[in-house]
């Protein structure tokens, strides 16, 4: 990928958006084992994951309208600096607060305007596939970085918690001035539109709705997702009893395989001629090895395999951003981010309940076997209502 063609400010916005990918890197390793260790059981833990997301999903519906009607920056500042402060909460230890804290941060969700903001940056350069797999990179790149401090707990115990929190948070604080600057450099297009509601029938009646009757296959994927995705260190580390430390250094692997992952997707998509026919390889081949992964006893190959599904899985991401922003009106993106996000947090929300359940009640393995079946539905749904979608809307494969 050339950097040329995306900028200098495309690269200083995709650090902006992707630079909580710390988060992600951290929380994925030690937030559930941290819940775990602060009294809560599986089953709690998995309702507090889940509520989490169903926090997230009420929270891209409210600040993609948001948005669209609002000023977006400064929408942006003061979700980063409500979010960061929420982060900090955590270090109390106090299994309420640290449910609350948690879930009100889903809820500020400042990912549907950070990405509100940008994609109007690469829609009109005309790099959405370049922009999206960058930021989409940069920001496993600093999930590694967010895995790699996972250890700390490992050397140092309660402080090794604190410390991870404290970067958690200055992470989202650093993006408010990166986003600021560069958006007021190059002068991005932030008009609002005037919304007279919020409701279904103003939904029905975007110009893009068309496109999100399509998208409805997401649920399937949320629903998978929050059956195991943020239970899957809590997995290593009841049935092979990996340690913290160890784990820690597993993530940081499998996100940096994927940093390289996302950063050639684009390529894919070039050699396919297709981003749709990208996302359905690319997620259905993730699908087979998740099914293969119950069935594996030698730890080292099982290991291999987490990382090579995660990436794989992953790097359909961008892709699927790219195309959707490529394909949305600027002043609907807002909206249609949201309810995109929306589609696959409300039944996210109801996966980690039933994989703790299922954990807490002894059945290890029925989480990855159940996600791999509505995944397997997912892509041929994608398949059969994607597959024309950039032939009807004479959207070129890359941009």
């Amino acid at each position: 990928m050339s950097f040329r063609i995306i900028g200098r400010e495309g690269v200083l916005l995709a650090v902006a958006n992707s630079i909580t990918g710390i988060i992600w890197g951290a929380n994925s390793v030690v937030l559930s084992i941290y819940m775990l260790n602060t009294g809560m059981k599986p089953a709690i833990i998995g309702a507090v994951l889940g509520v989490f997301s169903l926090m997230n999903a009420l929270g891209s519906l409210i600040t993609g309208y948001l948005s669209d009607f609002t000023n977006k920056l400064n929408l942006f500042t003061a979700f980063s600096l409500a979010s960061g402060s929420l982060i900090l909460l955590l270090m109390t230890g106090l299994p309420p607060v640290i449910a609350v804290a948690y879930s009100l941060m889903a809820l500020l969700n400042r990912n549907v305007i950070s990405i509100a903001i940008v994609g109007e940056y690469a829609k009109r350069r005309g790099v959405s596939s370049e922009f999206f797999s960058l930021s989409s990179s940069l920001s496993v790149v600093f999930s590694v970085i967010g895995s790699s401090i996972a250890v700390l707990p490992s050397y140092m115990g309660r402080i090794g918690y604190d410390l991870v929190f404290i970067i958690e948070a200055l992470s989202v604080y650093l993006s408010i001035p990166i986003m600021l600057k560069v958006v007021k450099r190059i002068g991005i297009n932030m008009s609002e539109v005037k919304i007279s509601g919020v409701s279904l029938r103003e939904l029905r009646e975007l110009k893009s709705s068309w496109l999100l009757k399509r998208l409805l296959p997401e649920s399937l994927i949320g629903l998978g997702a929050g059956v195991i995705i943020p239970l899957f260190s809590l997995w290593f580390y009841l049935k092979f009893h990996v340690s913290l430390s160890n784990l820690g250094i597993v993530y940081a692997a499998s996100n940096a395989t994927l940093a390289l992952g996302t950063l050639t997707a684009p390529v894919v998509s070039r050699v396919l001629k297709s981003r749709v026919t990208s996302v359905i390889l690319l997620e259905g081949s993730a699908t087979g090895i998740l099914a293969l992964m119950p069935i594996i006893v030698n730890l080292p190959a099982l290991l291999f395999l987490f990382i090579v599904r995660n990436t794989l899985m992953n790097m359909a991401n961008p892709l699927l951003t790219s195309l959707i922003n490529d394909l949305v009106p600027g002043e609907e993106r807002g909206r249609v981010f949201g309810v995109w996000n929306m589609i696959s947090s409300i039944p996210r929300a109801l996966g980690p309940g039933i994989g703790g359940y299922l954990i807490d009640s002894g059945y290890l393995d029925l989480p990855l076997y159940i996600t791999s079946l509505l995944y397997a539905i997912a892509v041929i749904l994608f398949y059969v209502l994607l597959k024309d979608v950039e032939k009807m809307s004479k959207v070129t494969a890359v941009r």
